[in-house]
């Protein structure tokens, strides 16, 4: 496949996932062209940390955003051969491993510790252990230029879930890229998008993230970018590494059956930031077939599951 055609897949696939159907208006100004270059990073990679869970206070338990995306990365990575670990929380750590019964086999998960500086000291414990080529937020909270995590709505975290900044930003020097995905400014990683962004969003100088990454991937729901992820890294390769949307509706209702909530209407239901099955598995269609259309002009076969 010729670079000119992977990389204008790419980039209407990057497009496809910054759609903005909450009008939060995050998505919709940042235009940041990281998703190749990411998945250039991932394709080259040996080990990833992906860390993930967002817990909603009103119902303590994590919500549905975040998760799905982070298990089809680590699927997909798993399928290319490389060594994962999840990162999370006790809110989001039996959801993800409900949701990874769906692929077949559990991901090493580290839960961290309640305590902050317990948490600090097990991060710093599993990036020397295990050595990462790379570290990927999604939909994760970050800290704001405060010291302090918050949700869309402006309500403090520190509480509840430890900060997870020192995956990307450790206190001795690091070796490896860091990559950030979500969805509102609030999520760890974003902070390279402060300054340029958080007039666009409510609360935003309140709640936006001040701890930067090396790769930012805005989406209008964060799963789609970690869906667009997985569909460049399936470009890159020339292996079809996605599962289909069904495949993802699957995850879904096992994350719903173990007590994720959508986190807007905080509810358990099959809808992701209060958008229906229907609208959000529309544009997990959308990705899916440039990724098929793609590789099957590019390799001549078809991609049928």
């Amino acid at each position: 496949m010729s670079g000119f055609r992977q990389a204008e897949a790419i980039r209407r696939i990057e497009h496809l996932a910054r759609r903005d159907p909450g009008q939060r208006g995050f998505a919709a100004f940042a235009e940041t062209g990281h998703l190749l270059p990411a998945a250039e990073k991932l394709v080259s990679g040996e080990r990833v940390i992906l860390v993930t869970g967002f817990c909603i206070r009103a119902v303590m338990v994590g919500e549905n955003d975040g998760l799905s995306g982070t298990l089809a990365l680590a699927d997909a990575l798993r399928q290319l051969g490389k060594k994962v670990v999840l990162v999370t929380d006790k809110y989001s750590s039996g959801l993800l491993a409900a949701g990874s019964a769906v692929f077949g086999a559990p991901f090493p998960m580290l839960c961290l510790s309640p305590a902050q500086q317990q948490a600090d000291e097990e991060i710093h414990d599993l990036l020397r252990s295990f050595l990462p080529t790379q570290v990927v937020a999604i939909e994760r909270p970050g800290s704001a230029i405060d010291g302090h995590c918050y949700s869309m709505r402006g309500d403090m975290l520190d509480d509840l879930v430890p900060a997870a900044d020192h995956l990307l930003q450790p206190s001795f020097p690091r070796s490896f890229q860091t990559i950030a995905i979500g969805d509102g400014g609030n999520e760890l990683g974003l902070g390279s998008l402060r300054d340029a962004l958080k007039s666009h969003v409510t609360h935003g100088d309140l709640i936006f993230c001040a701890t930067p990454a090396d790769y930012v991937i805005p989406a209008g729901i964060s799963n789609w970018g970690a869906f667009a992820l997985v569909a460049a890294l399936s470009l890159l390769t020339g292996r079809l590494l996605s599962r289909s949307p069904e495949h993802e509706r699957c995850v879904l209702e096992a994350l719903l059956a173990a007590g994720a909530v959508d986190g807007c209407t905080r509810k358990q239901e099959l809808s992701v930031d209060g958008i229906s099955w229907e609208d959000y598995a529309s544009t997990l269609t959308n990705i899916d077939q440039e990724v098929r259309t793609t590789l099957e002009a590019a390799l001549g076969i078809p991609t049928d599951q």
